[in-house]
């Protein structure tokens, strides 16, 4: 769209950015030190909570970009699953071949794969992206896994990544809350670390001109993005799609206000507020039907205007 206009040689505010793309802040670091210590710590059993947006899935995807060709990760992208799907999952994605699709059968092939790579000398870690859906069960049969040993301790370390309830729902299973040795939250990044961030991206699509975010558009975007990655991307993303679309190297602190209703960012906050508070009083009144459909809910407007807004931008793209 604009790469030409600005002399930009790949996308700035790509939603999954990889490589030197990825932005450490010091929380991002600590998390990924977390995660990183899974590979060579026995018994690790490390979690990453965060808000929609917040970064965890990045943080993965450096974790299996940089792991040692010694270590097998099995990666589990997606959670919304019955009963016996984890345990094939796990088995297809460690190459297990499977002969029977009962539970128990396939349960006892993962623990005979785990005692085969144990005796080779390779760790073996299980990450689960999304870690917030998996039911009751998954979250049991996890527990097991990560409890199978031999002479010389666990077989399997696990990494969970989720958004915030996932803490909830590992707390009331107090077996596999025990089993937790690292848990770490993040947090949306501070205004200056916003402003680096921003800075980042830009220097690393190959950026030289003039800074095109200061001061109070700094702030602005902050107090819009309340320091979300994703956020972000997608406010710097419809700033600089603004000044292209007018003519302009330079973009004015007035564009966010022209631009917030066009990216729906103050609805898109507002949603995930909404999503954050009826976790919580899902957490604190227990098993509620009624507040489960209210997170549903909004989690479903989330992803609605979300669709709306790249919708928009692909429309004006069409045009210019």
């Amino acid at each position: 769209m604009y790469l030409e206009h600005f002399s930009l040689k790949d996308q700035p505010f790509r939603t999954a950015p990889e490589g030197s793309a990825v932005f450490m802040s010091q929380q991002h670091s600590k998390a990924f030190v977390y995660m990183d210590s899974s590979a060579w710590s026995p018994e690790s059993f490390v979690v990453i909570s965060g808000e929609v947006g917040s970064g965890k899935t990045t943080l993965l995807k450096k974790l299996m970009h940089s792991i040692d060709k010694n270590l097998k990760l099995i990666h589990i992208p997606y959670t919304n699953l019955e009963a016996a799907d984890l345990f094939y999952l796990i088995a297809r994605q460690a190459g297990i071949e499977i002969q029977d699709n009962n539970k128990i059968a396939m349960m006892f092939a993962i623990r005979d794969y785990l005692a085969s790579m144990t005796r080779r000398r390779i760790p073996v870690v299980l990450a689960v992206d999304e870690a917030q859906n998996l039911s009751f069960e998954n979250l049991e049969d996890i527990r097991m896994l990560a409890g199978l040993e031999d002479g010389s301790g666990a077989m399997m370390r696990v990494i969970l990544l989720g958004q915030p309830e996932l803490r909830e729902a590992i707390n009331a299973i107090p077996q596999l809350a025990q089993r937790v040795k690292l848990h770490f939250h993040l947090h949306g990044l501070s205004e200056e670390e916003t402003g680096r961030y921003i800075a980042h991206r830009l220097h690393v699509s190959g950026y030289r001109g003039t800074p095109l975010f200061e001061g109070e558009l700094i702030s602005r975007i902050y107090q819009i993005s309340r320091g979300i990655p994703r956020l972000i991307n997608k406010i710097c993303d419809g700033l600089m799609l603004c000044a292209y679309a007018e003519g302009r190297s330079h973009i004015e602190p007035n564009d966010i206000e022209e631009i917030r209703d066009d990216i729906m960012a103050s609805d898109i906050a507002q949603t995930q507020d909404d999503v954050v508070s009826t976790t919580a009083q899902v957490a604190r009144q227990g098993d509620n039907s009624e507040a489960l459909e209210r997170i549903a809910s909004s989690l479903e407007r989330l992803e609605q205007r979300f669709e709306q807004f790249f919708n928009r931008i692909d429309r004006k793209d069409s045009k210019q």
